[in-house]
């Protein structure tokens, strides 16, 4: 009877931490993919490049608008297709790569102002009245309160992706949410501003491609942070098969 208890008890916690390893899988999301297929790594530098549509009249930068050169909006740049290179930094200072619907912070990488101001992404309401305008001049990392308009997610747009403005950093705050897209400014300057109806929609390329090719989703394999979910589950069942035959 004893032996019976111990199994019994051995296949109880067996089962429990199965539990928690596939509720852990399914709480990884999937990485961002560049348009090579590859996870965007932290670190990297990217093109962020719109697609299709209206939303293709050029690569992002930063601009003045309504005679202000302070504080510098994010726009798009009809001279460029693929603007910018930028730095993606999730918020969890242990992940390498960029996931979905995951905070993140945003900061080109080949803009220098001569005032030293930060290039990092952050969200600006004093230039248009109840607008969250996309502006640069915040601060990367300390997530919390006080970087509340800091932070960004990227998540899936049809064929594609979009930004998101949602920020998950502060539990007690209720920020303004909505996805980015473009509001046109009488000068024909194309800004991006939260709460758009109809997302920007991008792809990103690595600065260091040479040659870009669009592929095919891709296997399995290029999850690496996964867990083998199917294989732990399979050798789980053997071990409780063979206890239960034991105890029989």
């Amino acid at each position: 009877m004893a032996l019976r208890r111990f199994l019994s008890f051995l296949v109880a916690i067996i089962l429990s931490t199965s539990f928690i390893f596939l509720v852990k899988a399914q709480n990884i999301s999937e990485p961002v993919l560049d348009i090579s297929g590859k996870a965007i790594e932290k670190g990297s530098q990217y093109f962020i490049v719109p697609v299709s549509g209206r939303s293709n009249e050029g690569g992002l930068d930063v601009s003045g608008i309504r005679n202000t050169v302070d504080p510098l909006v994010v726009t798009q740049n009809p001279q460029s297709s693929v603007g910018n290179s930028l730095r993606f930094t999730p918020v969890d200072s242990n992940e390498n790569i960029v996931r979905l619907s995951t905070d993140l912070n945003v900061k080109f990488m080949d803009i220098i102002f001569t005032d030293n101001r930060s290039t990092v992404w952050t969200i600006n309401t004093t230039l248009i009245p109840q607008r969250y305008l996309v502006a640069v001049g915040g601060v990367e990392g300390n997530p919390g309160s006080d970087t509340l308009g800091n932070w960004f997610k990227i998540d899936k747009y049809e064929d594609a992706y979009k930004f998101v403005y949602c920020p998950g950093v502060c539990e007690t705050c209720r920020p303004f949410c909505g996805d980015i897209g473009i509001i046109v400014e009488p000068n024909n300057k194309r800004v991006l501003f939260v709460g758009s109806d109809k997302p920007l929609k991008v792809k990103f390329e690595n600065t260091t491609s040479v040659i870009t090719v669009t592929k095919a989703p891709p296997s399995a394999s290029n999850y690496p942070d996964r867990l083998p979910t199917m294989s732990f589950i399979n050798v789980v069942m053997c071990i409780v098969i063979a206890n239960l035959t034991m105890v029989m």
